[in-house]
């Protein structure tokens, strides 16, 4: 049994509620177990802490102010998970494929850049004794 097994097992030995056959069970367990054994002296200076505190005076009206808390709790949280916007979801995907997707945007982008962007028109310039010879009807064209 695991001690998470055997400390319940104490909380119902503490509480009364445990057989004689699980009772010595567990005493075997808390002989060789340290852990348990430290539990069960916690578990037993706890309980008879309470035992001697006296009831402290509770009003009322506590019990139907928690119960309506936890009422509009409820009732607010029903009203909220009906709408889930689409950015306020969490999407999980592992790092390999991340940086897979990552890296063919990078690649694609670089490959269809040229085709995207619009040819840059070179600007060249034509020396002047050149254009004096061309037509002022085509000198406008360059």
């Amino acid at each position: 049994m695991t001690h998470i097994e055997q400390q319940e097992r104490i909380s119902l030995y503490i509480d009364n509620n445990l057989s004689d056959e699980k009772s010595s069970e567990l005493f075997a367990h808390l002989a060789i177990c340290n852990e348990c054994r430290t539990y069960m002296k916690i578990s037993m200076r706890v309980r008879s802490h309470i035992a001697s505190e006296e009831l402290a005076e509770v009003p009322r009206t506590l019990d139907r102010r928690v119960l309506a808390s936890v009422g509009r709790g409820r009732a607010a949280l029903r009203q909220r998970s009906w709408y889930s916007p689409v950015w306020f979801t969490r999407v999980s995907i592992p790092l390999p494929a991340a940086a897979s997707i990552v890296f063919l945007l990078i690649i694609g982008s670089l490959l269809f850049y040229p085709l995207l962007t619009p040819a840059q028109q070179r600007r060249v310039e034509i020396p002047s004794e050149l254009m004096a010879r061309v037509p002022s009807s085509l000198q406008r064209a360059f």
